[in-house]
């Protein structure tokens, strides 16, 4: 299987290769609970997260192009731009088989994109002069210092957060200033925490603290 040199916490808990599994990710998918679509903010996707839901077809299809999935395939993935909730979930039920599989390196690439994005975003959220003020040790410190400061270690988590969604105002009042300051322990207390992250699903939850601890 093909995976990344970065965001292998990511890329694996966004989904799998096995076919029979429903979070097999080279077809569509709509990773809510269908009986709970209603009230779901969940998008049709693609590959290692790649959310149609906040997306227009434009984006979708530039994105789709770059990862070098073909025209036809990438126009017929892009009708389910700006789906959320039960339309995201008819709309793979209906395609999902007719649009097909994209390849491993397909997904790779896709996943690569879109795992850069997020990265790109809590870099502007941690260079924040709002954010550096209101958590920082040194508020007078500049913005890429305080970005190269925070170890390598908890900017994957934070990507991973921010990629799922997890990365909040709410939950930066608990994470913020330990990455600023560093602080691998206190923010390993923080991660194994329930009562702040219980929005999360167990999988990604445990998968989170397996990869702190062991990396």
């Amino acid at each position: 299987m093909l995976e990344p040199k970065k965001g292998i916490l990511t890329f694996r808990a966004e989904g799998n290769n096995i076919k029979s599994s429903r979070d097999y990710s080279q077809k569509l998918h709509w990773p809510g609970i269908s009986s709970l679509c209603g009230n779901s903010n969940s998008g049709v996707t693609i590959g290692r997260g790649f959310d149609l839901g906040d997306r227009t077809k434009i984006e979708v299809l530039i994105a789709l192009k770059k990862a070098g999935i073909e025209i036809g395939k990438a126009e017929a993935i892009s009708e389910g731009a700006k789906l959320k909730g039960c339309s995201a979930y008819n709309f793979v039920v209906k395609k999902r088989d007719l649009v097909g599989e994209i390849t491993e390196q397909q997904q790779l690439n896709l996943f690569m994109i879109s795992y850069e994005e997020a990265r790109k975003d809590v870099e502007r959220i941690c260079k924040s002069r709002w954010e550096i003020k209101k958590y920082h040790t040194n508020p007078n410190i500049s913005p890429i210092q305080a970005w190269d400061n925070i170890p390598d270690k908890i900017k994957e988590l934070l990507i991973d957060l921010r990629y799922r969604g997890d990365y909040s105002k709410r939950t930066r009042g608990y994470i913020q200033k330990l990455a600023y300051d560093g602080d691998v322990k206190g923010f390993g207390k923080v991660l194994v925490d329930r009562n702040v992250w219980f929005t999360v699903p167990k999988d990604r939850f445990k998968r989170r603290i397996d990869f702190y601890e062991n990396n």
